[in-house]
């Protein structure tokens, strides 16, 4: 179930990625975009997997209940008086009603309807930020929070997404990068506001380090760690590609947006991760229901109690490691002007997190 989870997260993110990007990529002048072709049975698939994963917080609730108050009462109890069921079943009508209108309007054809389909998913990223962790935690200022991200996240994702999938050509794509780079720094800064605003929602900042004693933390590390790779994609999708395009005016460019999409997609995997791992609020009483976390036990065989700290105490070791980080994140970068293979440098990419992860832990000193 837990992995089930994950993918369920994960794609419920590239669901909306792909609704939003191809609304927005319709109200984009041709002459600023590539030519780019999203099919309908791709947008009503996408409509579907937005209701489908997000059922799945309900159908844990549901089979977490049943057992004492049976299927159709544990069913009808989460739907009707939880607050996840009740964002389901509006997240569900919604996703019925843009289901019915691609298939009737062609957003295409007419700005408007574009518009308003925009509109429609809006409001089912509402659904989902009123289901969120923090929207739990904090039910206005966590909503918020939690949406500004989400919109952060699969607008910059999105344009990303069906770009370098959907698109059927690279005519115009030096025109599609003045705006789209405009466009991904905006989101790539709000997400990070918003990230930040977040983990304090659910964890306080200065308690950062000590939250990697559990799951929760321990996928938290991992995701700002691949954070490190997407910013060396961005400056070569950002900047390397346009001096190699004003060089190469064949150039397909694709294949590295690509890869950057593939490290966006294990974000989002170690973000479902976390939706099903108990945030950190009150760290103590996490440590005494659930225990450390089986990576960390990897760096730490010492006792445990609910009082332990987590501080960073560098040395030889460690900052080998980070050096070895950095090194990784050089080769991937300049991979692209050696004209290597994008999976090579995918690769290195993987071993800049791998290297920065093990530098950090093996700096982890437990205090109590």
């Amino acid at each position: 179930m837990f992995f089930l989870s994950i993918i369920s997260e994960t794609l419920l993110y590239i669901c909306f990625a792909l609704l939003i990007a191809t609304y927005i990529f319709s109200l984009v002048p041709n002459n600023r975009k590539p030519n780019l072709i999203v099919p309908t049975n791709v947008l009503l698939f996408a409509i579907a997997g937005i209701a489908l994963s997000s059922f799945m917080p309900v159908l844990q609730l549901v089979l977490y209940l049943y057992e004492d108050y049976g299927l159709g009462s544990a069913f009808e109890s989460v739907l009707l008086t939880f607050k996840v069921g009740n964002a389901w079943v509006y997240t569900f009508i919604l996703s019925i009603i843009l289901g019915l209108f691609i298939t009737l309007t062609d957003g295409r054809k007419h700005k408007a309807y574009s518009l308003a389909g925009l509109t429609i998913v809006f409001l089912l990223v509402i659904g989902v930020a009123l289901s969120s962790h923090a929207s739990s935690i904090s039910p206005i200022a966590g909503f918020a929070i939690h949406m500004m991200h989400f919109l952060a996240v699969t607008v910059w994702v999105g344009l990303l997404f069906v770009v370098s999938w959907f698109s059927k050509n690279t005519a115009n794509w030096m025109n599609f990068l003045k705006w789209f780079h405009v466009t991904a720094l905006s989101c790539f800064i709000l997400t990070i506001i918003s990230g930040l605003l977040l983990m304090n929602v659910t964890n306080e900042w200065n308690s950062y380090t000590d939250a990697w004693m559990v799951s929760y933390g321990q996928s938290l590390l991992i995701k700002h760690l691949l954070i490190i790779p997407l910013i060396g994609y961005a400056l070569i999708n950002g900047i390397l590609l346009k001096k190699r395009l004003k060089q190469q005016s064949d150039f397909d460019p694709r294949p590295w947006t690509k890869i950057e999409f593939l490290v966006v997609l294990l974000i989002f995997a170690v973000t479902g991760a976390m939706s099903q791992q108990s945030p950190p609020t009150n760290l103590e009483s996490l440590i005494s229901y659930e225990g450390i976390s089986s990576l960390f036990t990897l760096f730490y065989n010492g006792p445990v109690h609910p009082e332990l700290g987590v501080e960073l105490m560098w040395n030889g070791s460690s900052i080998l490691f980070g050096v070895l980080a950095i090194i990784f994140l050089g080769i991937s970068i300049a991979s692209f002007s050696e004209k290597m293979s994008p999976a090579f440098s995918f690769i290195m990419s993987l071993f800049v997190v791998i290297c920065g992860y093990l530098a950090f832990m093996q700096s982890v000193q437990v205090i109590n």
